[in-house]
């Protein structure tokens, strides 16, 4: 999926027991605020569980529409599906306790942070796990993380968050009996392994911040699987425990660790699978991985740590100047468009005013995402034009002389100098991202300035 496939409508959808006290009574308006500001149309639903997000996406959301999730883990697993089968894009809004799939975002604990990071952020196509028929973000466990799921206090879980899982897996390392696993990674010979503990990654974090891999990432086309002997004592399940914490398992000499995209368990048929902190099925079980089945709306901080090593990055593009000249002045004179149509008379005038600040401001969201994926950032409005009422005092000034014909003659230049931008940029050398809105831009303002000209005269 593309920016330019966006709709501009945001879907929040937040799960109603999950959120702050503070919010309950004004709705959670400061999130909806963030995805209006951004310039997206933004529909608020607060929900009592997965299922009705699911539903509701079902029913409402259109191809291309943002769909922002308001839950832990769990809440992101249970949804996964309904977002790649109404293709639609995910922003995870981090209402949980470990919110392990955020942290793989890079996205910040606050809520309104979060929100404001992902949404001026870019479309990645995320890796998707699969165990038997259930799909996974993060990791999928056998073992110790399976049976401490079953003894998480949840008076202790309100109370610690995170700290809670650490006392389970503790708890479960020392009680619960070692597995006999046979374990077959794509085309490698089986291997028969006596367990405390297997799991196998598709994001950077689980089980509340574990990170067992430095170079794991979301979209590398591979599961990473470690493996936990059961001849580790307590001591060195410490050190497992800090290397998970603190950097990586890949060299352990204590963790086995292995990668491809098809892994195959066998052996103690009924032991629980644990999968984005929820217990989702049983062994046996075959691991695989839907490569770019999902599409995110990623910070821009990991965007730039996922492609620091890519080669097929493009640095610049031609007519870049060009390019920017025509996004500002599209925002500013969109912003003329906003400041003067309150104080407009003629309803003719008014009308075009109002239509083509809606459509001019959709256009502008739509070159600024499809700048993005270079590493541009579209430009901001002249300094002059950041506060609308100092433009609408000016405008007062007009009113007590031919105020709508002014007005007509400044959009008009206006117009005119934007046209003049756009034909001078070879359009047919724009990226294929771009050619769609230019092109678009292009004919409204085209339109516009034929319809100015009708008013003009008019008067």
């Amino acid at each position: 999926m593309k920016s330019s496939d966006l709709t501009g409508k945001v879907h929040l959808l937040l799960t109603r027991k999950k959120l702050p006290d503070d919010w309950r009574t004004n709705g959670a308006e400061p999130l909806r605020t963030v995805f209006e500001d951004a310039g997206y149309q933004t529909d608020l639903t607060l929900c009592d569980n997965p299922d009705d997000i699911c539903k509701h996406l079902k029913s409402t959301a259109k191809p291309g529409d943002i769909v922002a999730v308001g839950g832990g883990d769990g809440t992101i697993n249970a949804v996964l599906e309904t977002v790649i089968e109404t293709r639609t894009v995910l922003i995870p809004v981090p209402l949980g306790t470990a919110n392990d799939f955020a942290r793989t975002l890079g996205l910040p604990d606050d809520l309104v942070d979060a929100a404001r990071a992902a949404i001026h952020g870019q479309i990645r196509m995320l890796d998707v796990g699969r165990v038997n028929d259930h799909s996974f973000i993060n990791a999928a466990s056998i073992g110790v993380p399976a049976d401490a799921r079953k003894r998480i206090n949840p008076d202790l879980k309100r109370t610690l968050g995170a700290i809670s899982y650490a006392v389970a897996n503790w708890q479960s390392w020392h009680e619960m009996d070692p597995l006999d696993l046979t374990i077959t990674c794509g085309d490698e010979k089986p291997q028969k392994m006596k367990l405390r503990q297997l799991t196998i990654t598709n994001g950077r974090y689980f089980g509340g911040g574990l990170r067992p891999s430095e170079s794991k990432s979301p979209e590398d086309g591979l599961l990473h699987m470690f493996a936990i002997r059961d001849s580790v004592d307590t001591l060195s399940g410490l050190d497992i425990a800090a290397e998970l914490l603190f950097g990586s398992v890949d060299n352990s000499s204590y963790a086995l660790t292995m990668e491809c995209d098809d892994i195959t368990i066998e052996g103690e048929d009924g032991a629980p699978i644990l999968a984005d902190g929820e217990i989702i099925g049983k062994l046996p079980a075959r691991f695989t991985l839907r490569a770019g089945a999902l599409p995110v709306f990623a910070p821009n901080s990991y965007v730039a740590e996922e492609n620091r090593n890519r080669s097929d990055m493009p640095e610049t593009i031609d007519q870049q100047n060009e390019i920017n000249d025509v996004v500002r002045d599209t925002v500013d004179f969109t912003l003329r468009l906003e400041a003067i149509l309150p104080v407009v008379h003629d309803g003719q005038l008014k009308s075009l005013c109002h239509d083509s600040t809606r459509t001019l401001r959709d256009l502008y969201r739509q070159l600024e995402l499809s700048l993005r994926p270079f590493g541009i950032t579209a430009p901001s409005p002249d300094p002059d034009l950041h506060s609308l009422e100092e433009l609408r005092d000016r405008v007062m000034e007009w009113l007590f002389d031919n105020a709508d014909q002014r007005l007509a003659n400044g959009l008009d230049h206006r117009a005119k100098e934007l046209a003049a931008e756009l034909d001078h940029l070879d359009q047919n050398a724009l990226p294929d991202d771009l050619k769609k809105p230019i092109a678009t831009l292009t004919q409204e303002i085209a339109n516009f300035r034929k319809s100015i000209g009708d008013i003009i005269a008019k008067f």
